[in-house]
């Protein structure tokens, strides 16, 4: 069900839906809200069990927010829904929003016209966790109190860990704005039907910035839902991890920069086979299971990690720390 297409949109932010009819009102209202004076909002069933459309309809026909809805004739997971988003979209300007999240509301605005102010490819936004109860302590995976400008470059080693430099750069797409020709020179669309499929555009979309931007003062706010798929764990997340990470590899080795890159990448993995294996002590509570699991991981990641590449950017005390995380002081009495 589309309007006709409008012109001169400034952002367009897509919304793909699976099976979240309860919490898709509260995120489109905050869309709705926004103080921006033009935009476009798309919503993409990914085939859900549920009745979406119906959520849409009473806010279509406005003529500030530009509000489209398409149902996918194939389950093609998150990347698929916003791949097909992209294609729809005449913004300058890309935004992703997960149904069951919400934006401040001069979120738009402020990423609009700092982007424009900067002429930058990438624009990025604190970002908060929500729950089902108020937080005394809100936590914020990352948060930026002034406007900031970074090559891809720098960008990059921030976001590998190589670079503690006060301010954190996460690979979700949810609180990060896209020039929209900038995403087609690069020609980079999501992976579709993969978990993780943000690190993989993430990881590109920053390498290829010439400049990106941290915005101040305004949070993309993600709830943590009890039934969302991060939390819970099977094969697939192993299984998922090792592709995106193998394309990954794959395309710095297409596109010449591998040996440029390769510390990056390394850094990069590391980072998230940890998480990995955080998840799979977090969520399997079977003790034969969670060692199936493990031993699933081990033989997998040999697949995507040359050791001899490896060792030439790890260092001892890094090895130690694997093996005995729990020991600190290495002085034997």
């Amino acid at each position: 069900m589309m309007e006709s297409r409008k012109e001169n949109i400034p952002i367009s932010v897509i919304i793909p839906v699976y099976n979240t009819r309860k919490y898709l009102e509260r995120c489109i209202d905050s869309l709705m809200a926004q103080t921006i004076t033009k935009m476009e909002i798309i919503v993409i069933d990914d085939c859900s069990d549920e009745d979406i459309q119906s959520i849409i309809i009473p806010y279509m026909g406005r003529n500030d927010k530009f509000v489209y809805f398409e149902r996918l004739e194939q389950h093609k997971g998150p990347g698929g829904a916003r791949n097909r988003g992209i294609e729809l979209a005449s913004g300058t300007y890309i935004a992703f929003c997960d149904s069951d999240d919400w934006v401040d509301i001069t979120y738009y605005e402020d990423c609009v016209n700092l982007m424009n102010q900067h002429c930058a490819s990438i624009g990025m936004c604190g970002l908060v966790r929500d729950y089902d109860y108020i937080q005394k302590n809100p936590l914020y995976k990352c948060k930026y109190d002034r406007a900031l400008t970074l090559t891809g470059d720098f960008a990059l080693k921030v976001l590998t860990k190589q670079m503690d430099i006060g301010i954190l750069i996460i690979p979700s797409t949810v609180n990060k704005i896209y020039r929209m020709n900038f995403l087609d020179q690069i020609h980079l669309r999501f992976v579709e039907n993969k978990l993780f499929e943000d690190l993989l555009f993430s990881f590109i979309s920053i390498m290829h910035a010439e400049k990106l931007i941290c915005i101040p003062n305004v949070t993309y706010h993600h709830y943590k839902r009890p039934d969302s798929i991060v939390q819970s764990f099977d094969r697939k997340h192993i299984d998922d991890f090792i592709e995106i990470f193998e394309l990954l590899r794959n395309y710095l080795k297409k596109v010449g920069r591998y040996e440029e890159y390769r510390f990056h990448y390394y850094k990069f993995l590391e980072q998230f086979y940890n998480l990995i294996v955080r998840e799979i002590f977090e969520f399997v509570l079977d003790e034969e299971t969670r060692k199936k699991q493990l031993a699933y991981s081990f033989l997998k990641i040999k697949t995507i990690i040359n050791f001899q590449e490896y060792m030439e950017y790890t260092t001892a005390e890094q090895l130690r720390q694997h093996i005995q995380p729990h020991i600190t002081d290495t002085t034997i009495y």
